[in-house]
């Protein structure tokens, strides 16, 4: 009785998680998923994902305080209205008794999860391209018997129920990892995890691979079940014995065998309440980032239904897995078999949703099965030779993937560089019985007319080939007894007689300098390459390197400031015959001395309060700004900066006061090398965390290597989703800020949400989270700010141009001060005498005279505005990085000289 109230509590538990709105977005052509990657999701129904409002599809009203399901199937399934159908899926919100209710009359009933979770779409599986009549994988097959299945059963049976709350499925989850122990698998364990305040668990066998233990195949079926009466009674027969049986029965079969790859025989529990220990663990295995070659579930395979056979499920991207377990049951049983490529609503899409490939296998036939989720689901109703024709299937499947070599673990074409030749080429396998391997080509992807077999070598030149046309090619590796692996990545090149443009150029500004990198070219006579350097981007190119570069990067020094350099490649094969150059990349040196780009990345909105135009924006920034030296840069019209475009500046500013979009990803490359080389950066908006890591899921942890890590020296972030952010306290010597009541949308009634709360590593706090309710986030850090160099950064969780415009300026000052922007004009002395000897620069380095300074002391040189520029110290006079213009020099005792710098 107690677990039945922790399930019940369960099941009743408010969704504080969900938002009024959701979208159902059609995922079913091919790419759909993938180019949702990383978007939060609330769920996978048939066809159909479930994500924030705003992102297409069908939007959907929602009760926030009530569980979603989604519901399939059931003797009363009109009775429920859905607020969305897709295929047999139906959106609805329940009540823990409707919920429960709808279970025991027959529905399969799915909670979905309260908080989103990254889409992550399944990557295509790599299977052996040929199968043939394995005599090791038949005589697996032929130890399958339906007697030991019918046993399996009989015993699961025997507990009258395997409801997941009772005691009684306590009892078989033992009994099956004692089934386990028994039959010599290398290891049995019972896997917990919580369930409201109590533990459930799942039985879980291992049997490891000898040559690749870390690639792992799985074959499961749930072991709980569900009736009108089921703390009771729930013998749960076919649904689902018949899988667990079928996962047993392949555990006995496999036990003794010596396999290359690691397979899992996994029972699940929480299944019919909601996929919760398929959901644990498929989230615990994708955390541990396991290789999972793939998963075959079966659920409910032992109903003939006037037919015999086996329906096959999987998402699209999957489909190699169940067109090969196809190819296994038209090989070695007499199965019929069905496939159709949807999210179905078992075990499986437990593990499609963390991306991993996954199969189900169910009933076939037309006649439905009467006795489900009933008292009356017995072993008597089950065909124990349909259920061993299923298990035989999976036994064939296991078997010829883990017995098969691995795919070569890379693959890469090389132009020969006479016009008619290819250079193959892959990293050797690991296997101990390898006999070699299969180079397979044609001229279309994933065609190929072409092949030949090859000893345990790591390259080969296909030679007779047309010159200009493009080849695609892979490799297999094969073992002694024939077995094929899945093909190594495709790769293509075409065979020419002049090498290809060098690739990738990319340049990255150093300090009066220019680095520029290129990828390596593909050609096998590839002898260097050249890098070629003008001052404007159509012409004027001439060679910098005297000698062939046999590197990919270059460093162009002593270079101008403020001046706009453009390079190009070009690559040089062995007969002297250079490639056609490169694209064009541009590149101004790093000085740091024109002050602060102010990036707006806000979008711009309609000028209502919430919604602010870019006029708006640039007039709150503005006024920030004031008595500070600075240059915009608006997205919207001038698009995200390069690297180059960062170098003339001091500081960057970069504001992103909106949340519905977030650019500044795609840039972090040119913002840590500015970082790196000295520059200073403040970080404000809405998610800026999110906007960093291009994507994902609120909490954040940041490792080395990571931007918020390596230039922010954050730990973690978290975000805040509720409407509860009045502003920030002060700490550090910063002043407080409180939100603008005037400036946010009405509803919010003077707060904010998605606010992000960023937790140090090393960083210092400087602004604390204020909550109107009081909750966990108050007193977080939302303002942050290292100062330990060589880089200075600050970083606020929050977007600024909502706050009180009187308070941010107090607080955009100590920024500015912080991060050592001079305000204003530098000067104690405001009427300085300016004095008659006059300075002279010759070649980059500017002559004092004693009658004009004393040598031994600094002097400090002013712009045109009469800001400082830069600081000479005592004896220095080297001035080469300053652009050419007018500046004043300022002595000790406050006399001012004028200075022309010229190129």
């Amino acid at each position: 009785m107690i677990r039945l109230i922790v399930l019940l509590a369960v099941l009743l538990a408010s969704a504080p998680g969900l938002p009024r709105q959701l979208a159902a977005v059609d995922v079913s052509r091919p790419g759909a998923l993938e180019e949702l990657a990383g978007l939060p999701c609330y769920g996978y129904l048939d066809n159909c994902v479930l994500l924030e409002a705003g992102r297409g599809g069908t939007v959907i009203e929602l009760d926030p305080g009530l569980p979603l399901f989604a519901v399939y199937g059931g003797r009363d399934a009109g009775a429920v209205r859905a607020l969305f159908q897709d295929g047999a899926a139906r959106l609805v919100q329940l009540d823990a008794a409707g919920a429960r209710n709808l279970a025991r009359a027959g529905c399969e009933v799915v909670r979905l999860p309260d908080e989103p979770f990254p889409i992550r779409p399944v990557k295509a599986p790599c299977l052996p391209r040929q199968v043939f009549q394995d005599t090791f994988v038949q005589r697996l097959v032929n130890r399958v018997s339906p007697d030991s299945i019918r046993a399996r059963m009989a015993r699961l049976e025997d507990f009258r129920t395997r409801y997941s709350p009772t005691d009684s499925c306590r009892r078989a989850e033992e009994y099956v990892r004692d089934y386990f122990e028994s039959i010599g698998l290398d290891s049995a364990e019972l896997d917990c995890y919580p369930v409201g305040t109590d533990t459930w668990r799942n039985a879980v066998g291992t049997k490891v691979g000898r040559v690749h233990p870390e690639k792992i195949l799985i074959v499961c079926g749930h072991m709980d079940a569900i009736s009108e009466d089921p703390m009771n009674l729930a013998p749960g027969m076919e649904d689902n014995g018949s899988g667990t049986a079928v996962a047993l029965e392949a555990a006995r079969v496999l036990a003794p065998e010596e396999l290359e790859l690691t397979v899992k025989f996994i029972a699940f529990t929480g299944e019919e309440t909601g996929l919760n220990g398929s959901d644990h663990y498929a989230r615990m295995m994708r955390a541990r980032n396991a290789e999972i070659v793939g998963v075959l579930n079966f659920d409910m395979v032992s109903w003939p239904g006037g037919a015999w056979g086996v329906s096959l499920v999987s998402v699209l991207p999957a489909r190699q897995l169940v067109l090969y377990e196809a190819a296994m049951a038209e090989m070695f049983t007499p199965l019929d078999y069905r496939i159709s490529h949807r999210s179905f609503p078992s075990d499986s899409r437990s593990f499609d949703q963390q991306g991993y490939p996954a199969t189900s296998g169910y009933e076939f036939g037309p006649q439905p099965y009467i006795w489900y989720h009933t008292t009356g689901d017995t072993l008597g109703n089950c065909n124990m030779e349909l259920a061993a024709d299923v298990a035989k299937m999976a036994v064939a499947t296991l078997a010829s993937l883990a017995v098969a070599p691995a795919p070569p673990a890379g693959f890469r074409l090389a132009d020969a560089g006479n016009g008619t030749g290819l250079v193959a080429s892959w990293p050797a396998n690991r296997e101990p019985d390898l006999a070699g391997y299969k180079l397979l080509w044609g001229t279309s992807s994933h065609v190929y007319t072409d092949s030949v077999q090859v000893g345990p070598v790591n390259s080969h030149r296909i030679t007779g080939l047309q010159s200009g046309i493009e080849y695609f090619a892979t490799v297999v590796a094969i073992d002694e007894a024939g077995h094929q692996s899945g093909p190594a990545p495709e790769d293509s090149c075409v065979p020419r007689d002049v090498p290809l443009a060098p690739s990738g150029i990319g340049c990255l500004p150093f300090r009066f300098g220019n680095g520029i990198i290129w990828r390596r070219g593909r050609e096998a006579d590839l002898e260097g390459y050249n890098i070629y350097r003008s001052t404007r981007p159509d012409a004027g190119f001439a060679r910098l390197n005297s000698a062939l570069l046999t590197d990919t990067t270059f460093r162009d020094s002593g270079l101008l400031a403020d001046t706009m350099y453009y390079y190009r490649a070009t690559a040089v094969d062995s007969a002297g015959h250079e490639s056609p150059a490169s694209v064009t990349v541009r590149g101004k040196p790093i000085t740091l001395d024109h002050g602060i780009l102010l990036v707006d990345e806000t979008r711009d909105g309609s000028g209502a309060p919430g919604s602010p135009s870019d006029a708006q924006q640039d007039e709150f920034w503005h006024a920030l700004l004031a008595g500070y030296r600075y240059t915009d840069r608006d997205v919207a019209t001038e698009g995200l900066p390069l690297a180059a475009d960062f170098g003339p500046f001091s500081t960057i500013v970069w504001h992103a006061d909106d949340y519905t979009r977030q650019e500044i990803a795609a840039v972090i490359p040119g913002l840590a090398n500015h970082l790196a080389h000295g520059g200073r950066l403040w970080l404000v908006g809405w998610k800026p965390v999110l906007g960093l890591m291009g994507g994902g899921t609120y909490p954040f942890s940041f490792a080395a290597g990571q931007f918020c890590r390596d230039w922010l020296h954050l730990d973690r972030a978290e975000q805040s989703g509720t409407n509860d952010f009045t502003g920030a306290t002060g700490r550090a010597g910063y002043p407080s800020v409180g939100v603008d009541s005037t400036r946010t949308l009405p509803a919010l009634q003077g707060r904010l949400i998605y606010v992000d709360a960023l937790l140090p590593a090393d960083a210092e706090t400087i602004l604390t989270f204020n909550s109107f309710s009081g909750d966990t986030f108050q007193g977080k850090p939302v303002g942050v700010r290292w100062l330990g160099g060589p880089h200075r950064a600050v970083a606020f969780g929050f977007p600024f141009y909502y706050m009180k415009q009187a308070e941010a300026r107090d607080v955009a000052r100590k920024v500015l001060d912080d991060l050592g922007e001079p305000y204003g004009i530098e000067d104690e002395h405001p009427e300085p005498e300016v004095s008659r000897p006059i300075p002279t620069i010759v070649r980059g380095r500017i002559n004092l005279q004693s009658a004009i300074c004393d040598l031994r002391t600094p002097v400090t040189l002013l712009d045109a505005a009469g800001r400082r520029v830069t600081t000479l110290g005592a004896g220095s006079n080297d001035i080469r990085g300053l652009s050419p213009g007018v500046y004043f020099l300022r002595t000790r005792s406050g006399q001012v000289h004028r200075v022309q710098v010229v190129r």
